[in-house]
């Protein structure tokens, strides 16, 4: 009798720590994730700048790898902003686009803006930029979530004159975190110790159930 009261107040307890522990793991899980990333794409610029309108539509279609997260597919879209150089012709300053990078078809998204200035050529004479992407949202894994990375990058447009509709590759690297409820956190400290505990638990009832 007296064992199988002591059993079943082991059962309990290893129930009980396991809920806890199962709880504390739940609340663990809105992890703040880092993550690498490289994107390729085309930016496209609709119009031709000028000094009336030195801000034109743009667009930017391409793929990216983000690493933990897998492939994905990226786009943006927004406003590009050129200057005027002292020879007269335009080159671009600075972008303010809406961007969504899609995961597993669009079922995992995340989205936000992406704020780029450009700086001066590199060796080879193509145009410099640096970007940051603000986290504002997401949907599937990345519900709910908020983030910020930056990355430099650089443009390879055509050579000659800026045209209208003129589609200019793009390549950029950089990192960044991401914090968002459903992605998989590593346990807290106090998870370890409480699953620990139960392990303990667990240990000493079985030891009660071998001698009673």
């Amino acid at each position: 009798m007296m064992s199988q009261l002591r059993l079943k107040n082991g059962a309990i307890m290893i129930f009980v720590t396991f809920m806890l522990a199962n709880g504390f793991s739940r609340f663990a899980q809105s992890a703040t994730v880092s993550f690498t990333y490289e994107i390729t794409a085309d930016a496209t610029a609709f119009g031709v700048p000028s000094i009336a309108t030195p801000s034109l539509p743009t667009t930017v279609i391409g793929s990216g790898s983000f690493v933990p997260f897998g492939s994905a597919i990226y786009s943006e879209a927004g406003t590009i902003t050129y200057r005027m150089l002292p020879s007269g012709a335009f080159v671009p300053a600075s972008v303010m686009n809406s961007f969504t990078a899609s995961f597993n078809g669009g079922t995992n998204t995340f989205m936000g803006t992406q704020a780029v200035l450009f700086g001066a050529p590199n060796q080879m004479g193509l145009p410099t930029f640096s970007s940051t992407l603000t986290i504002l949202g997401g949907t599937g894994i990345f519900s709910g979530a908020t983030g910020l990375a930056t990355a430099t990058g650089v443009a390879n447009p055509p050579s000659g004159v800026e045209m209208a509709g003129q589609v200019t590759p793009l390549s950029s690297a950089g990192t960044g975190q991401i914090t968002a409820p459903g992605l998989n956190a590593v346990p807290e400290p106090a998870t370890y110790a409480i699953v620990g505990l139960a392990i303990a638990i667990a240990a000493i009832a079985k030891r009660r159930k071998t001698f009673f």
